[in-house]
């Protein structure tokens, strides 16, 4: 029996606070775990009881989809949350289902996996802060903390103009800005999804009628997807003078890397950004070429020296001493045998960041015990370190 869409609708404006919660801080997936302790902060429900009741009302009627969440090809004890279309259309105001896209099925775990890490963030760190300034926690006060700090954690990839653009348009930073170079990497990146649409729609053309293609995705879009695989293919053929120079928020969203916050300090700007390693299979090398290549890009934007503090986000303790220990290993130089300092301060030495720079950047190792709050400990261990 099919769901009348006047019963949709009506579940979506009794239960619209979870809807919002899950396509703004989840992009549209969100464990229920997650989800119910925002109930709780929030009031929403009054125990599990009545939270349960009002997720399984909303999967009866359509709005979301209910599933086991997966976790690196072994089923977990927890429930995964998607928003189905009429959900989407609700919340984007849309007059119709066609109007918007589903959430693509997926190969992988990335698009939950980044939601988790997400959200972690949020609950662990963003709450508390709001608690700490005596405000009650709402979706607001949260979206409103994120804004005052210049995060771009609720930003998908390919979104790194929305934060470029509120950086450009912010009237308090107009003379900490190098304006110029905001507006250059702004067009660089604008150019670039044109082109890429323009590639898109001619390969549609050209194809129509010859099948369906790829059907699953973790991006918000066929565009989002030809992009990352655009930026992929790219890096691997860029030296590493093109890299540094072609290095923009476009592409530190593709690497799952984050503004945090952005503090203002004197008229320096103090930018925490934070790197989750979602798949836990990024080595010390990779992530450090990003940090070189963000202090720099950071340093293009800002008039005056910039702090930059990275934090390097693991999926569990395990994996965060492993990182640590190869960025603190001493770096031997491979011709004179010599005993070089760090692995860290090697990379960035060799990636143009000066030990005067490298005063101005801290790196710091944490994580947010995922292994064992999500994904049933020890069971999934062996499977994540392969």
């Amino acid at each position: 029996m099919s769901i009348s869409n006047a019963n949709k609708q009506s579940v979506c404006e009794k239960y619209r606070s979870y809807l919002e919660i899950i396509y703004h801080f989840g992009n549209k997936v969100m464990l229920m775990k997650q989800l119910y302790q925002y109930a709780e902060l929030m009031g929403l429900a009054k125990n599990f009881s009545t939270f349960y009741s009002g997720i399984i009302e909303l999967v009866h009627n359509e709005v979301l989809k209910k599933e086991t969440f997966t976790a690196f090809g072994k089923k977990t004890q927890l429930q995964m949350l998607t928003l189905r279309k009429y959900g989407i259309r609700f919340i984007e105001g849309k007059q119709d289902s066609y109007s918007v896209a589903s959430v693509p099925r997926s190969n992988g775990n990335e698009r939950i996996l980044v939601s988790i890490f997400k959200n972690c963030y949020i609950l662990k760190k963003l709450v508390p802060r709001i608690q700490k300034e005596g405000k009650k926690v709402t979706f607001d006060t949260i979206k409103n903390m994120l804004e005052r700090d210049y995060s771009t954690i609720l930003l998908n990839k390919n979104q790194a103009i929305f934060f470029m653009t509120k950086l450009r348009n912010d009237t308090t930073l107009q003379h900490l800005l190098n304006v110029s170079n905001v507006d250059y990497d702004m067009r660089r990146i604008q150019e670039i999804k044109q082109k890429l649409a323009e590639g898109l729609r001619k390969g549609s053309e050209s194809t129509e009628g010859k099948g369906k293609g790829r059907l699953y995705s973790s991006s918000t879009s066929p565009i989002d997807d030809l992009k990352n695989e655009t930026v992929i293919q790219a890096e691997r053929g860029l030296t590493k003078a093109e890299k540094l120079d072609n290095y923009t928020v476009e592409t530190m969203l593709a690497f799952n890397a984050h503004v945090a916050q952005i503090k203002f300090i004197q008229n320096r700007a103090n930018v925490t950004v934070l790197i989750f390693d979602i798949h836990n299979k990024t080595n010390i090398y990779r992530m450090v070429t990003h940090i070189a290549c963000m202090y720099l890009m950071f340093r293009r934007y800002f008039k005056e020296d910039l702090f930059l503090r990275v934090g390097i986000v693991s999926i569990d303790e395990f994996a965060s001493k492993n990182l640590k220990a190869q960025a603190e290993s001493t770096f031997i130089d491979f011709i004179s045998k010599e005993r070089k300092g760090t692995r860290l301060s090697a990379i960035l030495s060799d990636w143009g960041v000066d030990a005067l720079m490298q005063e101005r950047i801290e790196v710091q190792f944490t994580d947010y015990n995922i292994t064992n709050d999500f994904m049933d400990g020890i069971k999934h261990a062996n499977l994540m370190r392969r």
